[in-house]
């Protein structure tokens, strides 16, 4: 398993594997961290040496976890998606942009 680096904005330092990946409900969880990491809260969430292509080179390149949560919230919008929690009670991607959403280049 690749592992993912997360910076807080208060300048805590987290590390280890995503376990689970929810944007459109805001969070994601790390194995072993025993909490959520709020999209909001975090500085930045990389991957490196992560194949995120069939184009990516073999030893990897670096996967921006932000970005990729962004791109999944604006193709959740466009599609109308939705997502389940952890009761299994649907929701429909947030239509309004988060904040950490309007930092965020793809």
């Amino acid at each position: 398993m690749h592992i993912t680096i997360v910076k807080l904005k208060n300048g805590e330092t987290y590390s280890g594997p995503m376990e689970l990946f929810r944007p459109a409900l805001g969070w994601f969880t790390l194995f072993g961290e025993g909490r959520k990491f709020y999209f909001d809260e975090c500085e930045s969430v990389i991957t490196p040496n992560e194949r995120v292509s069939i184009n990516s080179p073999p030893e990897g390149e670096t996967q921006d976890e932000m970005a990729r949560a962004k791109q999944d919230l604006d193709w959740g919008r466009e599609h109308k998606w939705t997502e389940q929690d952890e009761d299994g009670i649907s929701f429909p991607y947030p239509q309004e942009k988060a904040e950490w959403e309007k930092r965020c280049e793809i």
